[in-house]
């Protein structure tokens, strides 16, 4: 406490000024000058004098004082003006140091700033994730709530402040939700996580238990949005299903086609021999004739496979669809029709065979999808440049490049989403009747031709089959056949098949060598004149590819025919000078080697 006059003396003090002022007695202080030694700003003093005047009272102001030894210090005065016995204008009041209590009151007021800062940063950060949290009370009524709530759960984020958990969970109509018993569990202090579906979006929860002063106040909860992350984890699994499945049928397709070989070379060579009306050339024919079945059906698992080999050559696909739908004809019901857009001209590159395989699966698969209602079915086609970009709708999507794009199209009843999972799986069929390899050998040819295949359907509004095959201007030319007699070199590891391939060379009028294996045909070049080599690709001990390039370092002028129905290595193009794949008729072996050898 103290009292001084207008002219800045210290009048009396009390021994505590004296102390907070770093002086050792009261005396001292009183000897010394308030304006210039005690005032930091000394013009702060006569602003005070003014405000003191004109109200008399002076409640707690802050001015800076400074101590004995120049520390300032920040102090607050209480008090009023007095009269002295001269007349004279005194003051009289309280001082209180306030110094460390103002510094802590402003070190609070900056941590309540940067943990206001921290908020909303966070509360930026969640709302740029797929995130939510939210914090009940003991009675499920939601206190707050924060985060992509709009943009996750389609609702402002105030919908269900002050409503029960229930509420949200029973407008969903999610009545097995986890929700509750998960939020009770957390009110006991437990943490809890589960998988959940709300308003269409797959949700992570974790719900734990919100403290205060050391006990539970509530529940709070975080969910994080994994619809995408989950729809990709599900394609990953089709994928890695299909693979496998596509690498069985590709092993299971190889081991059937060389015993395929056997039965349709078998067959021809006894047709040969066997002139029209003679004994046995009937069930010869039968046998002939299910074998080249039976290698349709392995053409077809190759082709899901992926692993057929394709001949690369220009196709019209015009001429193509007006063979395919004459053909046709008779199975399309009266009640469908078909219009046919296909602009002159346009070509792609690809196996001929392979794009009618496609084309005459897309066509079936749009006539059984209309069944006996009746419709349209439409075929496109066009060119496009794709930039390799993903589309929603995309089975396989094509790399960058130009390419044709044809498309079959119905208006049926569409395909639903499960539906759709499976539909290009091996023997997967929504038919009363069928094999359900069709669309399965639309994906493996689509991928050998390294196109694109793209599925734009919903359940009633018909389904859209998109193909994108690599585009070409390249004219089609054939060498021309003319038969020589030489001697041909034949290796495979299957006796059956090296055994029935070379009877079939030698029934064409060349001389026919065997080697069971790639080391044993090697040792023979170095021994015989050979004019070419027919060789399978997968053999244990060395492959075809690995034989053909060790003998075209002997022999650089021989020539190659790679015989096989299955890459098992997946080593890629294997640069022969023709392709036989197996099973093959006497007629294909005839074609290729008069190509290689005339």
């Amino acid at each position: 406490m103290y009292r001084s006059n207008v002219h800045g003396r210290f009048l009396y003090a009390n021994p505590a000024l004296a102390r907070m002022l770093g002086y050792d007695s009261v005396e001292e202080l009183l000897a010394v000058d308030l304006i210039t030694d005690v005032y930091v700003d000394p013009e702060a003093r006569a602003r005070l004098i003014r405000e003191y005047r004109d109200k008399g009272v002076v409640d707690g102001i802050r001015v800076q004082w400074r101590t004995r030894d120049g520390r300032p210090r920040t102090v607050q005065i209480y008090g009023h003006m007095l009269e002295d016995e001269t007349g004279g204008a005194t003051f009289g009041g309280s001082v209180v140091d306030i110094t460390e209590a103002e510094a802590a009151s402003r070190k609070l007021q900056e941590q309540r700033e940067e943990l206001e800062r921290t908020a909303r940063t966070l509360e930026l950060v969640v709302r740029q994730m797929p995130a939510v949290y939210w914090l009940v009370d003991h009675e499920l009524r939601i206190r707050a709530n924060g985060g992509a709530i709009e943009e996750m759960l389609g609702f402002p984020p105030d919908r269900w402040i002050g409503h029960t958990l229930e509420e949200p969970i029973a407008e969903d109509g999610n009545h097995a939700s986890e929700a509750i018993p998960a939020h009770r569990r957390a009110l006991a202090g437990e943490l809890v996580t589960y998988s959940s579906v709300f308003r269409g979006r797959r949700l992570t929860v974790t719900v734990a238990p919100y403290r205060r002063d050391g006990k539970i106040a509530g529940a709070i909860g975080t969910a994080i949005d994994i619809t995408a992350s989950h729809a990709l984890e599900t394609r990953m699994v089709d994928a890695q299903r299909a693979e496998s499945l596509g690498v069985l049928a590709g092993g299971l397709a190889h081991d059937f086609n060389n015993l395929l070989v056997a039965i349709i070379g078998n067959a021809d060579l006894g047709l040969r021999d066997a002139p029209p009306g003679a004994p046995g050339r009937p069930q010869l024919e039968n046998i002939r004739h299910a074998g080249l079945r039976a290698a349709e059906l392995t053409d077809q698992l190759l082709a899901y496979a992926g692993r057929g080999r394709i001949g690369v050559t220009r196709v019209e696909p015009a001429p193509v669809v007006e063979e395919l739908l004459r053909i046709s004809a008779p199975t399309m019901p009266p009640n469908i029709a078909v219009h046919v857009d296909l602009p002159d001209g346009l070509a792609l590159r690809g196996d001929e065979a392979q794009v009618r395989q496609v084309l005459l699966n897309l066509i079936a698969n749009a006539r059984d999808a209309l069944g006996g209602g009746g419709g349209t079915i439409a075929i496109s086609g066009s060119g496009t440049h794709q930039r390799g970009f993903p589309d929603p709708d995309d089975v396989v999507t094509a790399t960058p490049g130009s390419y044709v794009l044809l498309e079959v199209a119905d208006d049926g009843p569409g395909i639903d989403r499960e539906a759709r999972r499976h539909i290009f799986e091996p023997f997967f069929t929504t038919k009363a009747t069928g094999h359900g390899l069709g669309l399965a050998a639309v994906l493996g040819i689509v991928r050998a031709h390294r196109g694109g295949l793209r599925l734009i359907s919903t359940p009633g509004d018909g389904a859209r089959f998109q193909v994108l095959w690599p585009a070409t201007t390249t004219p089609v030319t054939q060498a021309a056949v003319a038969p020589t007699h030489q001697t041909v070199l034949v290796i495979d590891d299957e006796d059956l098949v090296r055994d029935v391939v070379a009877r079939m060379v030698e029934d064409l009028g060349y001389i026919a060598l065997t080697a069971p294996d790639g080391p044993a045909g090697i040792e023979l070049l170095d021994r015989q004149e050979i004019d070419a080599v027919l060789v399978d690709l997968t053999m244990p001990r060395m492959s075809g590819a690995d034989v053909i390039t060790a003998m075209r370092a002997r022999k650089p002028e021989l020539r190659f025919v790679l015989c096989t129905g299955y890459d098992r290595e997946r080593r890629g193009p294997v640069k022969a000078d023709a392709y036989l794949p197996k099973p093959f008729r006497l007629e294909a072996l005839q074609s290729t080697l008069a190509k290689l050898l005339g």
